[in-house]
């Protein structure tokens, strides 16, 4: 008999304390089924009994049940709730390219109608596009701390005020203001859109989730012209902006019913008080969220783990937005000579080859970051999409060349369609890569993505005309060709050192569970 059965105590009378051990998967927060129970009785010392017997029973008193159940970040949404915040992003994305190509194939009826030239149409575009760069910044810094919804919201009533403006616009100086303005503010659809996704869904996700995302943005500079081109014929070129102003009309009223607060800071606040016997893990946005000045993020373009993919996709836009912005004047000369309808009809060959490298570029950059692993090589995603970014100054060579000496049609659409291709399939990896390496950050280094993208589109399709009526529109695509060699060349080399460097590095074991003691 042991030394307390010889003092006499009753083992059924004294209290007990259990204390149940819970494994926890680290990755997505998920408990496992077997949770292991031990049951410590409180025996006295033999010479204080009475005082061991009180703190016993204090013990009993106390409350039965302190169990906090964990919750990842990225489970506090059903599935369904994800897909509809994914569709509805997908949708305002989509008015960005939309509102830059709509009035394309009206250029020529615009500078009729405004009594100005063509460079000063053409002029509307690129600032348009440089507008759009410089305020991603600002959504990107709003966004961080303010949250993602209510930034949306201010920029889409913007957008909205801007595109009835445009409407009556009595001459080209007021167009072009108002174009800016429109610009300015609907860049926040995909620099606010990134974040989200990044807010939402966990990094090994990401990619196939982007290019979702991505799948209408790639397709509205084709389908701008394609609905733009038969309007403008009907009912004139400001018929385009009516129906600008009410597509955004729709999606202001679509992201106040559908999308709600997905910063992480603020819904890990509002579940913690909703839920006070849950907590939240894995939130990356643990602070409170402060305001940054909207160009410390271009900070960003020093960091040579970045830079480099930043540089490769802003060349890949801006060449492609440069070609799809002059092929409307190309199809109004000889030996074209094609209507406004006609022009838009074909863009659809270019958006189709756009649809199809955004889908498989997300889906084949995941692939690729799981075979490289994505937290030991997150370069590794990139692989695919560089692979395959050739494509676009490929296309480029066709496309000027075939131009330059006035071809069959099919010529340019060749070019066209692998520069489109090239362009959308690198798109995802990238968002995703950015996203992944700084992701406190996410839409501030998505907004300088934005910036990047939209500023060399604006700047190279300013000097464009000049530039190419001086030497040529095939020695002008290969300009724009050579640009692409060498930023695509240039990040290769970056991911395969880092393949190389990484497959050498030995890392300690990681356990990937850990045990969490709950007491009740």
């Amino acid at each position: 008999m042991n030394s307390n059965n010889k003092q006499g105590i009753n083992h059924e009378s004294i209290p007990k304390i259990t204390v149940r051990s819970r494994d926890v998967d680290d990755n997505d927060g998920a408990k496992k089924d077997q949770i292991n129970t031990h049951i410590f009785a409180i025996y006295p010392s033999p010479p204080s009994y009475e005082k061991g017997f009180t703190m016993a029973a204090e013990a009993f008193k106390a409350p039965m049940s302190t169990e906090i159940e964990e919750v990842s970040i990225y489970h506090v949404r059903t599935n369904r709730e994800r897909n509809i915040i994914l569709g509805t992003l997908s949708m305002i994305a989509f008015l960005l390219p939309f509102c830059d190509t709509v009035y394309l194939p009206a250029l020529n009826a615009i500078a009729d109608s405004l009594k100005t030239s063509d460079t000063f149409v053409i002029i509307s575009v690129s600032i348009y596009l440089l507008m759009s760069g410089l305020f991603s910044l600002i959504w990107g810094s709003i966004s961080d701390r303010f949250g993602r919804k209510y930034t949306m919201i201010v920029a889409l009533t913007i957008f909205v005020l801007a595109s009835i403006v445009c409407i009556f616009a009595p001459n080209i100086t007021v167009f072009i203001v108002f174009r800016a303005l429109e610009g300015g503010a609907v860049s926040s659809t995909l620099v606010i859109g990134q974040a989200l996704i990044t807010d939402i869904y966990p990094e090994e996700k990401r990619g196939s989730v982007t290019g979702f995302f991505f799948l209408p943005f790639n397709i509205g500079p084709v389908i701008g012209p394609l609905i733009g081109g038969p309007l403008s014929n009907t009912f004139g070129w400001r018929s385009t902006f009516v129906f600008l102003a009410i597509c955004s009309f729709v999606v202001l009223v679509a992201m106040l019913l559908f999308v709600p607060e997905t910063h992480q800071h603020f819904v890990q606040d509002r579940f913690h008080k909703d839920n006070p016997s849950k907590r939240i893990v894995n939130a990356v946005h643990n602070k409170k969220p402060r305001f940054e000045k909207p160009w410390k993020s271009l900070t960003y373009l020093n960091d040579l783990t970045i830079i480099p993919y930043i540089a490769v996709s802003a060349s890949t836009f801006a060449t492609l937005y440069t070609s799809l912005s002059l092929s409307s004047t190309y199809l109004h000369e000889n030996p074209y000579n094609y209507s406004e309808t006609i022009i838009g009809v074909l863009f659809v060959p270019c958006g189709v080859a756009m649809l199809t490298a955004s889908l498989l570029g997300g889906w084949i950059s995941d692939k690729a970051s799981k075979y490289f692993g994505h937290e030991k090589c997150p370069e590794g995603r990139l692989v695919p999409g560089l692979i395959l970014s050739t494509c676009t100054p490929i296309g480029l060579m066709i496309y000027g060349w075939t131009f330059h000496y006035k071809t069959h049609l099919s010529g340019p659409l060749i070019g066209q369609i692998l520069l489109s291709f090239g362009q959308a399939i690198l798109e995802p990896a990238v968002s995703a890569y950015l996203t992944i390496k700084k992701p406190e950050e996410a839409a501030a280094v998505c907004a300088v993505n934005t910036f990047a993208n939209f500023c060399a589109a604006g700047a190279i399709l300013t000097g464009a005309v000049p530039l190419e009526n001086a030497i040529g529109t095939g020695p002008f695509f290969c300009l724009m060709c050579s640009i692409n060699v060498i930023t695509i060349g240039f990040a290769s080399i970056l991911v395969a050192k880092s393949i190389k460097r990484r497959k050498h590095t030995v890392e300690p074991h990681n356990c990937m569970n850990q045990n969490q003691i709950i007491v009740t």
